[in-house]
């Protein structure tokens, strides 16, 4: 029997603003009944496939095509706020108020990705976000009479925002016997009507085992995934007396790190569903979806 090797295929993550980033991950994907036939036209990948096969391992179809919807709901961190008014250098009012943020972000991607080497996946996403965020300010008052105590306001303010996203990603895959491990890191963008976009690298690994449910394949793996989507938000509005206010918010992820779990079972060697759910363990959570399909 032909050996078996793990061939791990890229989910897209997602990309977050004032909330974090998302995307994702990368899932194992076994030969078997998706092996690329010789006279198949996509065969001449990947590079060094017949080096592959000649070792007796079985290797997916090369390109893939799929849909990925990311949900991912996690509190967000205001390190700093600084406003400038007409044109002046914005100063910081962090004495003054504090910030934290909560974040539900839906997010719908286009995946396209193609196994250059038996170990090495790229891909590219581009796709759109929609964002609710609760914004909490809570801001100290100088007191009301001079021997009084200062007083603590406290507000919530609901914000919406929505726009684009694209990037790019590469995943590392390896295995032995019925196990695998990958590595995947991807580099996205998304303009969300900032003066800049906001960037973020996401980088995850995932370890898991290569089986069968009945005769089709399945996988299932755990998994660690890095969101640095730390960045500055920065925009220029109009203010009621008909000036203009620049404002500066260095923001980022409470927490950076989100643990998850995740399987993919392959209906037909062109058809495959991935399902990937996991947490920050402070409340935060994700649950990605991602059929895929390859040629």
């Amino acid at each position: 029997m032909p050996a078996r090797c793990s061939a791990p295929s890229a989910l897209a993550p997602a990309l977050i603003l004032l909330l974090a980033c998302a995307g994702r991950a990368a899932a194992g994907t076994p030969p078997d009944s998706t092996s690329v036939p010789s006279s198949s036209w996509s065969s001449f990948l990947p590079l060094m496939g017949d080096m592959a096969r000649k070792h007796g391992i079985e290797l997916p179809l090369p390109f893939g095509a799929g849909l990925v919807y990311y949900h991912l709901a996690r509190d967000i961190e205001i390190s700093d706020v600084r406003v400038g008014r007409n044109g002046a250098p914005p100063v910081s009012v962090s004495n003054f108020a504090n910030l934290g943020s909560t974040s539900n972000v839906e997010n719908l991607n286009l995946k396209l990705d193609v196994w250059l080497l038996p170990f090495v996946n790229i891909y590219g996403i581009v796709g759109y976000i929609w964002n609710s965020s609760d914004t909490r300010i809570d801001v100290t008052v100088p007191p009301l009479l001079p021997a009084g105590t200062p007083r603590q306001l406290s507000t919530v303010v609901p914000t919406e925002i929505e726009g684009t996203v694209g990037g790019v990603g590469m995943t590392l895959a390896g295995g032995y016997g019925a196990f695998f491990i990958t590595y995947d890191v991807n580099l996205a963008q998304a303009d969300l009507g900032f003066d800049d976009r906001f960037k973020a690298v996401v980088t995850s690994i995932r370890g898991g085992w290569n089986g069968r449910a009945g005769d089709r394949p399945l996988r299932t793996w755990l998994s660690v995934t890095d969101w640095n989507t730390f960045a500055t938000a920065t925009g220029t509005v109009v203010d009621s007396d008909g000036g203009t206010l620049s404002f500066e918010v260095d923001q980022g992820p409470r927490w950076r790190y989100t643990y998850g779990a995740g399987g993919q079972y392959s209906y037909n060697p062109h058809l495959e569903l991935a399902v990937d759910a996991g947490s920050d363990f402070h409340g935060g959570w994700y649950l990605a979806l991602v059929p895929v399909f390859r040629f």
